[in-house]
């Protein structure tokens, strides 16, 4: 072989490994190029040697003829070799995995020589770029006290697939992601929106401000998923106790607005009878310039919080009052009619104060503790600075204290208390600073600790009427006695009441439904037993050709096969003796064989919905009859359990009285004064005693079933009665502790059946599930959430 002779002779010429003569190793070549899987795309035959583009990760095989035998032939790119295989057909084959963009040369390795063939193909690499986001709006900074709703609508493009968005929120140190969505089938485009409260839990502890993007992660798996970014949004967040101040001012300004309209009425003057229509006009007129400037304060929002709460229901009752004296002024322009205006007024606007005198005492406790939390920080951050980590330890403290600063400043702004916890704060961060300047962090951290248990105690220093206060080293103080108007607890008291009395009357109508279900014999259902086996046969081959379930949503046959379903639990309630699951499955039946029945009717020439529709119709009429029989069963069953039970029932109906009486008499102490309750209440505590006084004379009737709705309506009333939003005023009711500092009977062990009752109904409710099927997982579920 005289090539022979030509290779020994370049090798023998070759620096560095690489032979300097190319020679020819491989003829017929054919090329082809295999994009990575997750792309989905089909092979590409190449143009041999000419230039090509690629995506990452293709596969880009070689095959040829080798010109001469007995050669070790591979492809390289001059840093990396695949060798060359026999293909089985006479020629051979290599697959080269691309990852940057390369060169390819076949070649033969003599050794640690390799001698490449003339031929070159250049594979120009496309990586997989990362997503691309976008989020309307940004970069830009937002104070959370302008916009207490932060609107974000994004939008994402990948070039190949995505897989998560998230939105990460990073404050300082802290981070948090929420997933938004989880795009399936590798969409390329993903939108979206996603609404930021001032009240999400994430800004309830962070005083630094907030850097907002939305991320996204594609599906790359050559070199791992990318992820891409938005661009920010930088929220900054109000001072510590911002929010309250902003609330407690606005308040103050509705507190004025009342006392202008009592020194109105204070100048005027009864009228004689020429001027009534006049004075009356301008009585109206001035009250509803007060009114509108408190509900402008009730209803504006602070930086994520309202007026809600004890304080809104105090100034919505005592608005309801003083519209009651204008109206009886009306009706009797006299001078003793004048007066008695004038001093619901006076009466009016101390109440008002009262309540504002507790809301700020309440929140100035309830920010003082917040700053507590800040003071730790400062206590630490000096203590990384005392062992000699300034890294850290500067940047911490400088925001603590700023942090501190800003808080203190606010705190002063919420009445006496908050002014007595801002002058504390004010006089202890000049401690830190003093300590600070010197480099002395022991002390730093002692002012920061110091000044942690302080408003951790946010009590007055000093009480007057007698009392200490904190320096004196006296227990917690609260408002000082003596006050002009009680209004603050007596609200409270009443909120209390009302609580007591919602608790007892649901704890009285469970007594009822525990008295029912003891009267309640397996003998009665037993003797259905085999009359409810033929009806539950009649439901089956009542819905036996309705469709089965698989139909698309919103279509007639689909609500046909619900109705199926619900008929076909209802006949399984049937047999295993249970009628008012079977009561209940029936009637959810009903209604969904209804709505077949006029989805088909609209079917428009649609063959299979005007089939659903029809034989949805004819399977009504007759379950008709099915729940009909089956709730005269429960009836006679339920009257049966009521006629044993009616002893219990009487001695529930006396209870039921009892409490009835305590709604009359918290709803007339609710129409008075002080403890003025806004109508909306009134209203509902007077419907909650109605019912009540029906259920008793139907419990006293021996009626349980009777008795019991009524028992559940009054109970709902009394629900709606308590306040939307109570204790919802701050971060918490710092009272809470002292209201439950009160005289109470501890019962016996034996007779504390709080914790069992509530098990007990916790079981049944979740084990009684109208599908058969579900009922024993359901069940185990709940039993797994008691123990």
């Amino acid at each position: 072989e005289p090539s022979r002779v030509v290779e020994g002779l370049d090798v023998l010429a070759a620096r560095g490994g690489e032979a300097p003569l190319d020679l020819p190793w491989l003829e017929d070549i054919e090329m082809t190029a295999t994009p990575p899987e997750y792309l989905h795309e089909g092979t590409e035959v190449l143009l041999p040697f000419a230039t090509t583009m690629q995506p990452r990760g293709t596969v880009i095989t070689m095959r040829g003829r080798p010109i001469r035998g007995g050669r070790a032939l591979v492809l390289t790119d001059g840093a990396a070799d695949v060798p060359f295989v026999d293909d089985g057909k006479g020629g051979v084959i290599a697959r080269w995995t691309l990852g940057g963009s390369t060169t390819l040369q076949a070649a033969a390795r003599f050794g640690q020589v390799r001698v490449r063939q003339a031929d070159a193909q250049r594979v120009v690499s496309i990586p997989d770029d990362a997503p691309r986001v976008t989020l309307e709006g940004a970069p830009r900074t937002v104070k959370l006290l302008d916009e207490p709703s932060i609107p974000l609508r994004y939008e994402v493009t990948d070039d190949h697939g995505l897989r998560e968005v998230d939105l990460v929120l990073r404050a300082g140190a802290r981070e948090e992601r929420r997933v938004l969505s989880r795009p399936a089938g590798d969409a390329k485009v993903d939108r979206g929106g996603y609404e930021l409260r001032a009240r999400d839990p994430f800004f309830r502890r962070t005083y630094v401000p907030i850097e907002v993007r939305i991320e996204a992660r594609d599906n790359d798996p050559i070199e791992g998923p990318k992820w891409g970014r938005s661009e920010a949004i930088l929220i900054v967040p109000p001072q510590v106790g911002e929010p309250e101040a902003l609330r407690y001012v606005a308040l103050v300004k509705a507190r004025d607005a009342l006392t202008d309209l009592l020194a109105d009425r204070i100048g005027q003057k009864a009228p004689d009878a020429g001027g009534a229509a006049a004075h009356a006009a301008h009585e109206v007129e001035a009250q509803a310039t007060a009114k509108a400037a408190v509900e402008r304060a009730l209803d504006a929002d602070y930086g994520g919080i309202r007026a809600r709460g004890r304080i809104a229901s105090l100034a919505r009752g005592q608005l309801a009052r003083l519209d009651e004296a204008l109206a009886a002024e009306r009706r009797s322009t006299t001078r003793a009619a004048h007066q008695k205006l004038l001093d619901e007024t006076e009466g009016v606007l101390l109440a008002f104060d009262a309540g504002l005198r507790g809301l700020g005492y309440r929140d100035a406790q309830a920010v003082a503790r917040r700053l507590a939390d800040v003071a730790d920080e400062a206590a630490a951050a000096a203590e990384l600075l005392g062992n000699g980590d300034r890294g850290h330890g500067e940047a911490r403290l400088g925001a603590a204290v700023t942090v501190l600063g800003g808080g203190g400043v606010e705190l002063r702004k919420l009445g006496e208390l908050g002014l007595d916890l801002g002058e504390i704060v004010a006089n202890d961060l000049r401690r830190i600073a003093r300590a600070r300047g010197a480099g002395d962090w022991m002390h730093a951290e002692l002012a920061a600790r110091d000044l942690a248990a302080r408003l951790r105690r946010p009590e007055p220093s000093f009480g007057g009427g007698g009392r200490g206060g904190v320096e004196s080293g006296a227990p917690r103080g609260g408002p000082e006695p003596g006050d002009a108007s009680s209004a603050d607890e007596s609200v409270a008291q009443s909120e209390r009441d009302l609580e007591e009395l919602a608790r007892d009357h649901a704890a009285e109508m469970n007594a009822v439904a525990e008295e029912l279900e003891r009267a309640s014999r397996p003998e009665d259902v037993e003797a259905l037993r085999e009359e409810a086996k033929r009806h539950a046969e009649a439901i089956r081959e009542a819905v036996r050709d309705l469709p089965q379930p698989g139909a698309a949503p919103g279509s007639a046959e689909s609500a046909a096969a619900a109705g199926r379903e619900q008929a076909e639990a209802m006949a399984g309630a049937l047999e295993q003796g249970r009628p008012e699951d079977a009561v209940q499955s029936g009637q959810g039946a009903m209604r969904s064989l209804g709505e077949a029945k006029r989805l088909g009717s609209q079917g428009r020439g649609f063959f299979p919905e005007e089939r659903a529709g029809r034989e949805a119709a004819e399977a009504q009429q007759a379950l008709a009859e099915e729940l009909a029989w089956a709730e005269e069963a429960l009836r006679k069953l339920r009257q049966a359990a009521s006629e044993r039970a009616r002893e219990g029932l009487g001695r529930s109906s006396q209870r039921e009285g009892s409490l009835a009486d305590r709604a009359r008499d918290l709803r007339k102490r609710g129409e008075r004064g002080d403890s003025r309750m806004p109508e909306e209440v009134l209203d509902r505590l007077d419907e909650a005693e109605q019912a009540m006084r029906d259920a008793q004379r139907a419990l006293s009737e021996g009626d349980g079933e009777q008795g019991s709705e009524r028992q559940r309506d009054a109970q709902r009333l009394l629900e709606m009665s308590r306040s939307e939003d109570q204790g919802q005023e701050g971060d918490g009711d710092p009272d809470g502790d002292r209201d439950m500092a009160r005289k109470a009977d501890i019962p016996d062990k034996d007779k504390h059946k709080g914790p069992e009752e509530f098990r007990r109904r916790v079981l049944e409710g979740l084990g009684s599930a109208s599908e058969p099927r579900l009922r024993e997982a359901v069940k185990r579920y709940a039993e797994g959430l008691l123990k």
